[in-house]
């Protein structure tokens, strides 16, 4: 498989699991620590327990917003020149609600990281989007997360 399609199938699933409210499986297509870069603050998820809770808060949000589709599309993927077994990309994010944009499409970049079984996990995404009115996280892990990776907009 060339590294677009593994990025795509990657986005796919994930993807997937979201929109059908199955957070539990958006956590297990992560490693831990896993990485969000979100242009408020950098945000590390501890366990798939954590990003459950986030997952559930963020497809929440896309409802309350009235987001009746969630698309991701690679834009570009290569091999990591020094790790063949992690791909680096960049895909585009839509969000809509009909055949409108809900939000501007904006664009992250995440790597993913063959494990030993053959599953391709991301550990880490740079979020470009800001002020979205999309929930990231989940209150419960606002209040627990340690003073450094607190927002102060």
């Amino acid at each position: 498989m060339t590294a677009r399609t593994t990025y795509q199938t990657h986005l796919d699933l994930v993807s997937g699991h979201l929109w059908n409210g199955e957070a539990d499986g958006v956590a297990a297509m992560l490693f831990y620590p896993h990485v969000i870069h979100l242009p408020e603050a950098d945000r590390i998820i501890s366990n798939p327990e954590e990003q459950s809770k986030d997952a559930e808060a963020f497809r929440e949000s896309l409802s309350a917003l009235g987001a009746t589709a969630f698309h991701r599309l690679c834009r570009e993927a290569r091999f990591d020149p020094n790790d063949e077994n992690r791909i680096i990309g960049i895909h585009r994010t839509y969000v809509m609600r009909g055949g409108s944009y809900l939000t501007d499409p904006y664009d992250c970049a995440m790597s993913i990281v063959q494990q030993a079984d053959g599953r391709w996990l991301a550990d880490a995404i740079r979020v470009s989007v800001r002020n979205s009115g999309m929930a990231y996280y989940h209150r419960d892990n606002i209040r627990n997360r340690p003073v450094n990776q607190l927002t102060h907009d």
